[in-house]
């Protein structure tokens, strides 16, 4: 590239080292240093826009331009200097960095670039594939070929011959067979391109252009591949007796393999519009267009893959079969009726003959694709088309064989087994067991295979358990995924649904066979532990097996002879869990089955799903078994079985363990339900565990990290307490335990308290009592709890509060304090008469300040900390929440606090707002918790009703406008959306004074730091002009606020913007920030808000739909002056809002 600027040029050396520096330099310094060095010759001009407003100084009022290479005027002198060094550069690195930041050029700004220079960086990436493929790995090929395809996809309608560049492509694969690869990797990267799904602001462009190539040209590029694949198979299938040498077969072999490649990527397009992750892949059928019927509706379509995939290499006929799975999934209405016969025909003979002689199956690649492709074609077509064809029972006979030999491979190919289990219970969901014995449509065939491969599944899997559990296996335990088991027994189950009065009796006698081999091991005296724990992890499968059996019942399909086969799974899964309670209690050693234990859980849970619902259905037939069985009659018995198997599991778990988790669940769920939590708390058991549920025989219960469990546990037992309407003499009693523990920590002095196990002791209290707390939802209840906890009681938190040493029990306390001001379902809602409200504000803020006030002094000590969030910053962020719910929660009048000299809002007010300047403002996204806390608290605070009534100083103002600022980078939207909220509450309230002529703190700020006013109203403006944010409306009512302020300062800054800007967007650009800056009158009102706001969306869409991108400021784009201020006021009425905006100036002035 020639060069025009004096300035010394770099050297490709330099540039390769800073690329290199800059994607893999270990120190971030570094890298740093070389991406600015990179960025200055490499501009994209959006990609530091943040740079604009400078730092967080708001004395800087100076306008910001980025300082770019003197050499590049524009985007399109900077992306011939990137095509430049891709041309001059082999390094790795350096192609990588150059290429992605010419993709996002492309992306942004290829709009203004003449159709000349369009046309040029095409033509030189095109080059650059072509001359240096050679020496390129294949994704830098990939990577270049994608920015290609980018550049044709926004040219698609600019350019005529764009659309031609496949044309291109075409052609380049003709010259040698090495390009013929080349061209097949480069349309992967174009269809990989074309059904990428781009960000939303360029979605309209994409759908576009995508709607024209899926229509025509990715039909000529499946064609091509079709053509490809043909050609390459002739050639090496004929190569022994032709003179092909081993290079020109191996060439082809490449061809073979991308073809493939390519037909599979045509196949997978988005044909529909959906985004890929908005559909499963194994559910939906590929939606190709009727226009394709003529390439593939042809004769002997597949046995070009069926051949291929027969005399193929495994890595290439693997991807013959991956092609089938695709082909297998088009939609069926794709083919006529007549096509669609013989082609199902067609891919099933073809299928039986690889089954039945084994082809290639030796091969883990093909054999998983083979087991895909059974339950693709079976997912897609139901085969009633040949269900009285020969093939059809051939294709059921070869399956069923190699089902049983796959279900035994599991160690081989895990993954392969749900395939052929979804194979199989399609062919069960549409089975009818009248026609078991129809031999015409394979009937008997279903009716024989179905229980074998329940059975054999099962066997499979226990097989498979007792090999890893003993260590003769190293393949990974399949009881430890109990989200794939769980899928799996679900098509397990649905395959036995469909044969029950078959299939059900398999799993009860496994499960029967089992247990009597596991009792005979107890009672003969001589009991191993390693093998008691393989027959336990065992016995998980038959248990896992009847839940899910039980859990598939549909009422409206289930007969009473099912029902019946229920209930006698149930009771023998009953009888078996109370053998391993039996064990547990017992001397043995071997440590309980986790496994076998969530097996049992699975199987209650099922249970009560089918049968003991919420909304009453009774199933006598099940319940009349289970008298018979186990003396249980009705639906009562059943929860009192399960909350005993919950509590039993309370005793003898681990908290960390899973069982100890889908326990507390099951329990979680038990207290929910509005029938289930009634029945529930007329149990006897449950009645004995409300007086005794702080036992320390739960293991859960004795440990103190543990907060989530705790909460689950008393979260249940306080919906069960209050069920109906409790007495005090109720209350009393379930709070007793507690009562007890806190009077006695109360009795102890301070120095007591701080010992590690007192200490313990309140950590759990605390939690406990948050828990329970959380779940109270009426105000009764949350009265009788606060007569219990206030006034004496809560003096133990004020004493955790000031418990410096221990920034948990700290935390804990304050966190209790958080519940507890909290107007959950406006349970504080006190009667007008009562000083409830007040007397809980007095005891948060007491408890604010203390804490507040402990941590303002360790920082002015200058005190170590060792974890500046959890001994800082978490216990700061729970005080934020506490006011803010405290202010929130609207049940304390805080306006009448001064008037009686209650001292309790203005120390509440002024410790949060120190502790607000105390944490750098970059903190609040380096911690999101403490992000949102402080957003939310400042939002609540500057509200209208409030905002007069705290104290604000000069520091506290500035401070918390460098916040919001910070926080519009947040990573969740609801934060940066509050930053906004609390910009524009302050500057309406300043308005409306000013308005009012009335003077007062508020106004004094904004009015006093004009500085503040100029950085905001430019950063907002930034955000607005240059980037696509989803929350445009929470920017727009500030930035209203803003432009009524200061209205000349918005039209200046925007000028200087368009300033930059191509001549091409210029008067585009200008007409849209007309429409914005005159849509409306600036001055305060709700009208002129909402018409601002509505002019916002419509620039949005406008500056959309134009491509309307902007560029950065930078030192060599700028262009002729704009005078936005004359061309809008021009268009604006005189007089009125003139004369109120020159108001608005005095007054600032003022």
């Amino acid at each position: 590239m020639d060069f025009a600027s004096g300035e010394q040029q770099p050297t490709l050396e330099q540039l390769d080292t800073w690329c290199k520096q800059a994607m893999s330099s270990p120190t971030a310094e570094q890298r740093e240093e070389a991406e600015r060095r990179l960025r200055y010759y490499f501009p994209t001009f959006s990609e530091t826009l943040a740079e604009l407003s400078g730092s967080h100084e708001f004395s800087s009022g100076q306008e910001r331009v980025l300082t770019v290479f003197p050499s590049i005027k524009g985007p399109a002198d900077a992306a011939r200097l990137m095509t430049w060094f891709l041309h001059q550069s082999s390094e790795v690195f350096s192609i990588t960095y150059v290429v992605r930041r010419l993709r996002t050029l492309v992306l942004n700004h290829l709009s203004v670039m003449s159709s000349s220079q369009k046309i040029e960086l095409r033509n030189s990436l095109f080059g650059a594939i072509r001359n240096k493929y050679a020496s390129m790995p294949a994704f830098l090929v990939e990577d270049i070929s994608r920015a290609l395809a980018l550049i044709v996809m926004f040219t698609w309608f600019d350019i005529m011959d764009s659309q031609d560049t496949i044309d291109a492509i075409f052609d380049l694969g003709k010259e040698s067979d090495k390009h013929a690869v080349l061209a097949l990797q480069m349309m992967r990267a174009f269809v990989g391109e074309f059904n990428r799904e781009l960000p939303s602001k360029y979605i309209a462009r994409q759908r576009r252009v995508v709607v024209p190539f899926r229509d025509k040209q990715l039909k000529a590029i499946f064609d091509h591949a079709l053509n490809s694949m043909r050609e390459a198979i002739s050639v090496i299938n004929g190569a022994p007796d032709s003179h092909s040498t081993s290079d020109e077969v191996a060439a082809k072999k490449m061809i073979l393999s991308n073809a493939l490649l390519l037909q599979r990527d045509c196949l997978g397009f988005d044909f529909i519009g959906l985004a890929p992750d908005d559909a499963s892949d194994e559910a939906v059928a590929i939606q190709i267009p009727s226009t394709w019927k003529d390439i593939i509706q042809v004769d002997n379509f597949l046995d070009p893959y069926f051949n291929g995939y027969k005399y193929s290499d495994p890595s290439i006929s693997s991807q013959f079969v991956e092609v089938l799975v695709m082909i297998a999934s088009i939609r069926r209405s794709f083919y006529m009726e007549s096509v669609r016969v013989e082609f199902v025909k067609r891919m099933s003979a073809g299928i039986v003959e690889i089954l039945s002689g084994a082809i290639g199956l030796e091969d883990v690649e093909n054999y998983h694709h083979l087991c895909r492709l059974l339950a693709r074609f079976r997912c897609i077509h139901t085969l009633i088309e040949i269900e009285d064809s020969p093939v059809y029972r051939e294709l059921l006979v070869a399956t069923e064989s190699f089902t049983m030999t796959g279900l035994t491979l599991w160690e081989w190919s895990a993954n392969s087994i749900a395939p052929l289990l979804t194979f199989w219970s399609k062919v069960a969901s549409s089975h009818d067991s009248r026609d078991n014995s129809n031999a015409d449509i394979a009937g008997d065939v279903i009716a024989s295979s179905l229980p074998r491969i329940v059975r054999e599944y099962l066997r499979a899997m226990i097989h498979a358990t007792s090999l890893v559990v003993s260590g003769d296996s190293v393949a990974d335990n399949p009881l430890e995924n109990t989200d794939a088991l769980l899928d799996n027994m679900a098509l397990v189950a649905n395959i036995a649904r469909s044969s029950y009065e078959v299939c059900a009796p398999v799993a009860i006698e496994i499960l029967r066979e089992m247990a009597a081999e596991y009792q005979s091991m107890l009672n003969s005296g001589a009991v191993n532990d390693d093998t008691v724990s393989v027959l336990e992890n065992q016995l998980a499968w038959p248990v896992y097996a009847v839940s899910q059996f039980v859990g598939g019942r549909q009422p409206y399909k289930s007969l009473p002879e099912d029902d019946r086969l229920d209930a006698e799974m149930f009771a023998t899964g009953l009888e078996l869990d109370r053998l391993v309670q039996q064990r547990l209690q017992s001397s043995i050693t071997a440590p309980a089955s986790e496994a076998l234990e969530l097996a049992f859980i699975q199987l209650y849970c099922n249970f009560r799903t089918s049968y003991v619902s919420e909304q009453g259905y009774k199933a006598t037939a099940v319940f009349a078994k289970l008298s018979s069985f186990i003396g249980i009659n009705d639906s009562t018995g059943v929860l009192d079985l399960i909350l005993q198997k919950v509590l039993f599991n309370f005793r003898t778990w681990q908290s960390q363990s899973g069982v100890m988790q889908r326990s507390l669940q099951l329990f979680h769920e038990l207290t929910t339900g509005y029938v289930s939590v009634r029945q529930v708390a007329k149990l006897d058991t449950m009645k004995l565990l409300l007086v005794n549920h702080s036992s320390d025989q739960f293991q859960f219960l004795r440990t103190i990290d543990v907060y989530k469990q705790r909460a689950l546990y008393y979260g249940g037992l306080a919906r069960v307490l209050f069920t109906s309407d409790t007495s005090a003499t109720q209350f009393a009693e379930f709070m007793l335990p507690w009562e007890r523990v806190v009077d006695e920590l109360l009795a102890m002095p301070d120095a007591q308290l701080a010992q590690e196990t007192v200490r313990a002791e309140l950590l759990r209290t605390l939690r406990d009592l948050r828990g329970f707390l959380a779940a109270i939802t009426s105000k009764v209840n949350y009265q009788m709890f606060f007569e219990w906890m206030c006034p004496a009681r809560i003096q133990i938190v004020h004493r955790c509060v000031q418990m410096a040493a221990d920034t948990r029990v700290q935390v804990a306390a304050l966190k209790f304090i958080d519940e507890f001001v909290y107007n959950r379902t406006q349970r504080l809602n006190f009667d007008v008469s009562s000083a409830n409200g007040i007397l809980i504000f007095r005891e948060a803020s007491k408890a604010m300040w203390a804490y507040g006030s402990g941590v303002l002094e360790s920082g002015r000590r200058g005190a170590l900390v060792r974890d500046i969030y959890k001994d800082r910053y978490k216990g700061v962020a729970v005080c934020f929440s506490i006011l803010t719910r405290l202010v929130a929660g609207k049940y304390v009048a805080i306006g009448v606090m001064p008037l009686y000299g209650d001292e309790a809002l203005d120390n509440a007010y002024r410790v949060v707002l120190e502790l607000l300047k105390q944490f750098p403002v970059a903190d609040v996204i380096a911690y999101p918790k403490l992000g949102k806390a402080t957003m939310a608290l400042l939002e609540v605070l500057v509200a209208k009703s409030n905002v007069d009534l705290v104290p604000l100083d000069g520091a506290a103002y500035e401070h918390m406008m460098r916040l919001c600022v910070e926080a519009f980078d947040h990573a969740e939207t609801a934060v940066s959306s509050s930053a906004c909220s609390v910009i524009d509450n302050i500057l309406t309230a300043a308005l409306e004074n000013i308005s009012a002529s009335k003077q007062s703190r508020v106004v004094d700020l904004v009015q006093q730091r004009k500085d503040v006013v100029v950085y905001l109203l430019k950063t907002m403006l930034n955000i607005v002009l240059f980037e696509d944010r989803p929350n445009d409306w929470s920017f727009s009512r500030p930035l209203f606020c803003l432009i009524v302020l200061d209205r000349d300062l918005a039209l200046q800054h925007t000028s200087h913007v368009v300033q930059y800007q191509p001549t091409e967007r210029r008067d585009d650009l200008v007409v849209a920030l007309k429409g914005l800056l005159s849509a409306t009158e600036f001055v305060l009102s709700t009208n002129n808000r909402d018409e601002f706001t509505q002019a916002l969306s419509q620039y949005r869409r406008e500056v959309t739909s134009k491509n309307l991108i902007l560029m950065v400021p930078t030192t060599q784009t700028l262009g002729a002056p704009v005078d936005l201020l004359a061309s809008v006021d021009g268009d604006a009425s005189a007089g009125g809002e003139g004369q109120q905006r020159n108001d608005n100036e005095e007054a600032m002035a003022d």
